[in-house]
């Protein structure tokens, strides 16, 4: 049986999801609300799937993740997304996500995830497999994924929400001058000329989710 971790910001959203657990018997062994509280408690608990807010960490929640994986590869990843971008941020940027839920989903979704996850098996949410399917977009996205690096996608998907360069960079933990040299190969690789062609290919092939998306001139 896998130990399950809760990393949500929400008192009243990690005190529900510990209740669950713990009466359809699933063993929660922390319950954290901050990226520094989630470090501490990986390091004790390697082979724990964690049940991770996409914004726990703001912007630069996927590259804390990343680098816990990278430490503890055995560490399983569910995802509890407030948007479709969050979704496709961690689809498109991480190798591997065990499972996709999105915050309004019903108490059967979140323990079907929970145990499907248990077992080793992956899960993605109805609404979310839904959205996957039917965008029409795929291809392109496909095409465009096999042309970058994870960290180009993430400045992409970054530049796409409307971020400014020196935010990036605090997200990310790099420099300012790091994110435009990532910034000019992006625009290289894509044959784009600035941040907003770059945002409106993202749009096109669905890197980014229109509703989330901000376009500046």
């Amino acid at each position: 049986m896998t130990d399950f971790i809760i990393a949500i910001s929400s008192d009243l959203v990690r005190a529900g999801m510990y209740a669950s657990l713990t009466n359809h018997k699933l063993r929660v062994v922390a319950s954290v609300t901050t990226i520094q509280q989630l470090r501490d408690e990986v390091t004790t608990y390697p082979y724990a799937t964690v049940i991770l807010c996409s914004q726990l960490g703001g912007d630069g929640t996927i590259e804390h993740w990343r680098r816990m994986q990278r430490r503890f590869p055995d560490l399983q990843l569910l995802l509890w997304g407030r948007q479709i971008q969050d979704v496709l941020d961690f689809q498109c940027t991480l190798k591997r996500v065990d499972g996709y839920l999105l915050d309004h989903a019903s108490l059967d979704e979140f323990i079907e995830a929970c145990q499907a996850v248990n077992r080793g098996r992956v899960f993605v949410a109805q609404d979310v497999a839904e959205y996957l399917a039917r965008n029409p977009k795929r291809a392109e996205q496909r095409s465009i994924l096999a042309s970058l690096s994870a960290r180009e996608i993430q400045v992409t998907q970054m530049i796409g929400r409307g971020l400014k360069v020196v935010k990036i960079a605090e997200h990310l933990n790099i420099s300012a001058k790091t994110v435009n040299t990532f910034r000019y190969r992006i625009f290289n690789k894509l044959d784009v000329k600035g941040d907003v062609e770059l945002t409106h290919l993202a749009l096109q092939s669905g890197l980014i989710h229109l509703e989330q998306s901000v376009l500046y001139d």
